[in-house]
């Protein structure tokens, strides 16, 4: 059986004149009662009857109608699904992002994305740079917000999608705490609570490099493994700390002022980063929202603007 010559038998249900039907269909009448004729046969029993007004369902025809509208209109469906799979309009796509960018540019990406394409399952995870490079040479995640990738080599692709301001933070009773803005100089001297650079060698230097001029490496008075906990070490004096405006954001932690920089304000950058033969078609839908990359320009004057 065709669905074809199921979709042939509805439209001459529904308008019971053959040429309303052919021409709704965008097909010759005299070919469209050839099929019927031959879908009458092909099940053994006659759907219509000719009479003086046009034509009418037989009780078989009747009966067959709403089974045939419910096959078209799976049928339908189907096609629908496997196009939006296709297209990407559909599915799933597991994205992670790093721990340092909860917010700023990769909250509204996200959230774009999800009002735009409804029907992909969009899983996101947390990780750190490094650990997410793993991931995506695993397969275990289809794209990664990162900030400097270590190692991209020719499997893995990148581009920017925006940079967010460095902002220090420092114990509530430090003289620090009571500037609105501070310099770079300001900050130089002071003991440092930092993080291991193996979480990310590329981002690490990269901030070092913004705050401290490029190949200054400070002192570190204490580490910790990962934001928080590091500002709960300035909160307890052990020294004064650099994180990402976004981060700050989301940590209140009781004893820390968050203090900006002044102009020429540090900045880091936030980058999208997938495995070049992914060829999960969430994956390039997500790709194509995010648009052209933004220009340095553009980045520069976002992140003056805050």
């Amino acid at each position: 059986m065709e669905l074809r010559h199921m979709r042939y038998f509805v439209a001459v249900a529904e308008e019971l004149h053959y040429g309303r039907a052919a021409r709704r269909l965008h097909v010759a009448q005299p070919g469209l009662s050839q099929q019927i004729k031959a879908f009458e046969r092909e099940l053994g029993v006659e759907l219509f009857v000719r009479n003086r007004r046009g034509v009418a369902l037989t009780g078989a025809g009747a009966a067959l109608l709403p089974a045939a509208r419910d096959v078209l209109a799976r049928a339908d469906a189907a096609v629908a699904l496997a196009r939006a799979y296709g297209g990407g309009q559909a599915g799933r796509l597991v994205v992670s992002v790093t721990r340092s960018a909860p917010r700023g540019v990769v909250t509204p990406l996200l959230d774009g994305f999800r009002s735009a394409c409804p029907a992909v399952e969009l899983t996101v995870t947390s990780g750190f740079t490094a650990r997410d490079e793993e991931r995506l040479r695993e397969g275990s995640i289809d794209l990664a917000f990162v900030r400097l990738l270590d190692d991209p080599g020719d499997d893995l692709a990148t581009r920017a999608v925006g940079v967010e301001p460095i902002v220090a933070a420092v114990p509530r009773a430090h003289p620090l705490a009571r500037r609105r803005r501070l310099r770079r100089a300001d900050v130089a001297g002071q003991p440092m609570v930092w993080w291991p650079r193996e979480h990310g060698p590329a981002m690490w230097d990269r901030m070092l490099d913004e705050i401290f001029g490029t190949g200054v490496r400070p002192p570190v008075a204490h580490w910790e493994p990962e934001e928080e906990h590091m500002l709960h070490a300035v909160a307890r004096d052990r020294g004064i700390t650099f994180i990402t405006e976004g981060k700050a954001a989301t940590l209140r932690v009781p004893g820390v002022a968050v203090r900006r920089f002044a102009d020429p304000v540090p900045l880091v950058p936030v980058d999208v980063a997938w495995r070049r033969d992914n060829p999960n078609p969430a994956l390039r839908r997500f790709l194509a929202h995010l648009g052209p990359a933004p220009s340095a320009g553009d980045r520069l004057t976002a992140a003056s603007s805050r």
